[in-house]
């Protein structure tokens, strides 16, 4: 708790109306710099007022069990039409850094496996790339295996993701379950605002 981004917990204590932070009896209590620096963070995205109360935005944004940042990019992206391809996003990034791996004997195959899922734009069309072609490919641990991507890690970016769409459903945000060409402009830019 003393090193690590507390905007999803500030985000949460706020959602069960607990709006004195600085005053909370935590067991271990952070940096007070630290919590103003998460209700700034929060403050900028959106979800606090000037009050430093939970705004409707802030009120959805708590549902997503994910970083606020990501929340925020989930519910904008309904107003750039791009709502599944930010769930499936934010469900790869969700996983970390476990979805290529490198085996010592393997590495230039790996590398050059890793090198066919590059989409210019930055990694977050990259791990797109990798989710849609794994569903092309009907979710195959052999697929995973020949382009040395990590099945568990994608399974359970699949389990994130679909957690991800029934949340959006209980927060009333509209989604369309389509695969989309990434070498569209229009599709990259909506994204890329949505993330924005």
């Amino acid at each position: 708790i003393q090193r690590t981004n507390l905007a999803n917990t500030v985000l949460l204590l706020k959602a069960m109306g607990i709006n004195d932070l600085i005053n909370f009896d935590f067991m271990d209590p952070p940096p007070v710099q630290t919590l103003i620096a998460a209700m700034e963070q929060l403050y900028y995205l959106g979800s606090l007022d000037d009050e430093g109360l939970l705004t409707k935005l802030g009120r959805r944004m708590a549902e997503f069990p994910i970083d606020p940042c990501l929340a925020k990019s989930i519910i904008a992206s309904e107003h750039y039409k791009c709502v599944d391809q930010m769930l499936t996003i934010s469900a790869m990034l969700s996983v970390g850094n476990s979805i290529f791996y490198r085996p010592k004997e393997k590495m230039v195959h790996a590398d050059n496996a890793k090198s066919t899922f590059f989409r210019p734009g930055g990694d977050h069309f990259t791990l797109l790339n990798v989710f849609n072609q794994w569903k092309d490919n009907n979710y195959s641990n052999y697929w995973c295996y020949e382009n040395f991507i990590q099945a568990k890690s994608m399974k359970r970016a699949r389990d994130v993701k679909e957690q991800l769409m029934s949340i959006c459903d209980r927060v009333e945000i509209d989604y369309l379950d389509e695969s989309i060409s990434l070498e569209n402009d229009e599709t990259t830019i909506s994204i890329r605002k949505a993330i924005a």
